[in-house]
């Protein structure tokens, strides 16, 4: 009778083995939330939930089935919670940017989805001033830049005085104001927050910029993530299509055209005035 016992204890002992870990590891699988950082930093991507950045990217994630936690935090903080994180995913980003700047030194690591629009990003200077067309010409220049920007790591070794910023309204004020040489910019927050601040028209040099990339979301590469990313990108091409997107985009594209004729950019201009911002391929 002990010997029959002991025998069925072993039995469920070893079923329970066996089914254990998959049935852990289904939950596990259920409980996942994806996790995005978001950077926020001012007009264009407000903590509370307003501006370009987060008008597009809740257009993005309405089309995402299931939860998906969207944890906008100061610019700064944002990037130090994902980099601590392991599973989580960062927007608005550029994964080339960052590896250019050095932020992130092992890509293989992460994830890069489809990109949502096209950004440019140069130095821009009061109306009327000439801006620098070179890393050579900051020797000596103040310049603004947002706080825990990749551009840091681009412009340190150029002999400018450095000034990081939390907000991009204050970085705006600041050149209007002469508290700062320069400062730098991207398309199209830049037209944006110029557009609600009014006065003249800043410049900048059509032929240098400090990077041209598709803002994106990056995302610690994990199995999760992997099919994550699958879905958004999916969605991220809808959006293209809808037309309130193009709406939304063609608007700010004339915003930018301002900007673009003042710095004798026409190529630029003309170009944006033909085709609205579409989601970067």
């Amino acid at each position: 009778m002990l010997r029959i016992v002991s025998g069925v204890f072993c039995l469920v002992l070893a079923l329970l083995i066996v089914t254990l870990p998959s049935s852990a590891g289904s939950r596990d699988a259920e409980a996942f939330l994806p996790t995005i950082y978001v950077t926020s930093w001012g007009e264009t991507l407000a903590l509370d939930g307003s501006g370009l950045y987060n008008e597009v990217a809740a257009d993005v994630l309405a089309n995402v089935p299931g939860a998906v936690n969207y944890n906008i935090m100061p610019f700064r903080r944002a990037q130090v919670r994902f980099f601590a994180s392991g599973n989580s995913c960062l927007y608005p980003a550029s994964l080339p940017a960052m590896v250019k700047a050095g932020q992130i030194k092992d890509p293989e690591n992460y994830l890069e989805s489809a990109g949502v629009f096209n950004a440019r990003t140069h130095l821009f200077v009061r109306a009327g001033e000439t801006p620098p067309s070179s890393l050579a010409d900051l020797s000596g220049k103040s310049v603004a830049y947002p706080n825990g920007s990749v551009v840091r790591g681009l412009l340190e070794g150029s002999g400018a005085r450095l000034i990081n910023v939390n907000d991009e309204m204050d970085k705006a004020e600041m050149l209007q104001g002469g508290r700062v040489d320069m400062i730098t910019g991207g398309f199209p927050g830049v037209a944006l927050v110029f557009a609600k601040l009014g006065g003249k028209t800043p410049v900048y040099d059509p032929s240098f910029s400090l990077y041209n990339v598709a803002v994106t979301f990056i995302c610690h590469k994990t199995y999760e993530n992997e099919k994550f990313l699958k879905v958004l990108n999916g969605a991220i091409e809808a959006l293209a299509q809808t037309p309130e997107h193009l709406e939304r985009m063609a608007a700010v594209n004339m915003l930018q055209n301002v900007i673009a004729r003042a710095s004798g950019d026409d190529a630029y201009a003309k170009t944006n005035l033909k085709a609205p911002l579409r989601p970067a391929k």
